[in-house]
């Protein structure tokens, strides 16, 4: 571990503006700069943000999992289907023709064709 003597001019920046940052936060950051220096300073700050690397790997995990789910979704539709797909596409393609409205027939047939083995 490097001392603070021991560090360039941009890490020295680099910490002391996040340690700046943080005391809006956490004023007491103030106390531990003045009484046990920088270093007591920066573990706090690394310490402090326990709580936000939780949220990010919790929000990481569900994100993961919505994107484990999609893919299961669309290996089990219909457009994985070839029968059905253009069974499907072509009743899309009939509405769009008879209607004129692509609004019509993409917000009444496009959800039962991509999800149709999600609801199943």
């Amino acid at each position: 571990m490097k001392n603070w003597e021991d560090l360039s001019l941009f890490q020295k920046l680099i910490i002391g503006v996040a340690i700046i940052a943080v005391a809006v936060i956490a004023p007491e950051i103030a106390m531990l700069l003045q009484f046990g220096g920088i270093e007591v300073a920066f573990a706090f700050l690394v310490f402090s943000l326990k709580p936000v690397l939780h949220f990010v790997q919790n929000s990481y995990s569900k994100l993961e999992n919505i994107a484990a789910l999609v893919v299961i979704s669309w290996r089990h539709s219909a457009s994985a289907r070839p029968g059905v797909f253009a069974l499907q596409a072509s009743f899309c393609f009939l509405a769009l023709a008879f209607t004129g409205s692509s609004f019509f027939a993409v917000s009444f047939f496009m959800p039962g064709l991509l999800l149709n083995g999600a609801l199943v």
